[in-house]
């Protein structure tokens, strides 16, 4: 997979985007070992326990690792629920684990997952074009009052109004299979049609990435081999074993099963 930093992220985090990008890869990482971690120790062949993990720890390490980074004006939004997300360069960063055939995901919210109110809300507080609320509808007119929760509403609020940035990552039992990432928007509610503002970038790990651990050759630690050879005093035979003509004593190997089986071969 192509570990590159897409052209729209280089045009909305500026020189932080190969960072920022690597700290979203690194949370997926983060939540794939919790999950397996947490797998390996359920003795449960069911997955309510590991996917239990997945679910808090993509927003969690999320969270963590963006905040690691220590860019200013990055902010923690709090939906009002369990999770929060983070929110940087204007965009909030939201992870969602799904099940997709083809070579992206597609043009709706992932299938046999619930289109929350709270999911909606965070969708219109990150929409340009969407309306906050209607507080006083027209008569014969059948629209939905929407009410923003206060801290949702505070983000719609500004201008300019931040932006949506999806995460959208494959896991199954053997870990994280892949991953895109891009600026998306909500275009029906009820059935989670979604628009791509940008490409549904692939996300990978970054370049350069250690595929294990390699020793520093100048540690001071010794190694097995390191050091002097010892020095083995070399045994002869004696001076009366040499005036008497005796030859050295030799030791032979007795013959094995497996050693007269290779005879019988030969």
């Amino acid at each position: 997979m192509n570990s590159s930093t897409p052209q729209w992220a280089r045009e909305q985090y500026g020189d932080d985007a190969d960072s920022i990008r690597a700290a979203v890869w690194w949370a997926l990482e983060d939540t794939q070992e919790a999950t397996l971690d947490v797998r390996a120790s359920a003795r449960s062949k069911y997955g309510f326990a590991p996917g239990g993990a997945r679910m808090t720890n993509q927003f969690e390490r999320l969270v963590e690792r963006i905040l690691d980074l220590g860019l200013e004006g990055t902010e923690v939004v709090k939906t009002g629920a369990w999770y929060k997300l983070p929110l940087v360069h204007n965009t909030v960063l939201f992870p969602v684990c799904a099940d997709v055939e083809g070579p992206e995901p597609p043009n709706h919210w992932p299938r046999n997952k619930r289109l929350s109110g709270l999911v909606k809300e965070i969708f219109v507080a990150t929409s340009p074009s969407a309306k906050l609320w209607v507080a006083e509808p027209l008569p014969d007119l059948d629209v939905q009052e929407l009410i923003l929760r206060p801290s949702l509403e505070e983000l719609a609020e500004r201008d300019p109004r931040p932006q949506l940035v999806l995460v959208v990552y494959e896991m199954d039992s053997s870990g994280l299979k892949r991953a895109w990432w891009g600026k998306a928007a909500l275009l029906d509610e009820e059935t989670g049609s979604l628009e791509w503002i940008t490409e549904r970038s692939v996300l990978s790990a970054p370049k350069g990435t250690p595929l294990f651990a390699v020793p520093d050759a100048g540690a001071d630690d010794d190694r097995f081999d390191s050091g002097d050879l010892p020095e083995v005093p070399m045994s002869g035979r004696s001076e009366e074993e040499r005036k008497l003509e005796i030859p050295p004593t030799t030791e032979v190997a007795e013959e094995t099963e497996d050693d007269s089986a290779e005879s019988d071969e030969d």
